[in-house]
């Protein structure tokens, strides 16, 4: 199974959560739970960092803007959502 797969086949189990500074930034960004729910769900994994194991998946929020999830899979086999952002066009 693939590392996008495996994040969201835990996703689909309920077996993640947001840490608070991930909370606070979709928050400003104006993103629920819900919207990053679905940008994992319907993402693509753009950039990955071996070391820290973590990944960061670009999808696309229920309003239809683009969102951006750095996450990692925990030990205890849950995504740790670390931070949420809007993927702005550069």
């Amino acid at each position: 199974m693939s590392r996008l797969k495996e994040i969201q086949a835990l996703v689909c189990s309920g077996l993640y959560y947001l840490t608070e500074h991930a909370d606070d930034e979709a928050t400003a960004d104006g993103f629920d739970i819900y919207d990053v729910e679905h940008g994992i769900l319907t993402g693509k994994i753009r950039r990955t960092w071996p070391k820290g194991g973590k990944y960061e998946v670009i999808g696309s929020a229920l309003d239809g803007r683009h969102i951006g999830v750095v996450c990692r899979i925990t030990n205890t086999g849950k995504v740790r959502v670390i931070t949420v952002y809007e993927d702005l066009p550069k």
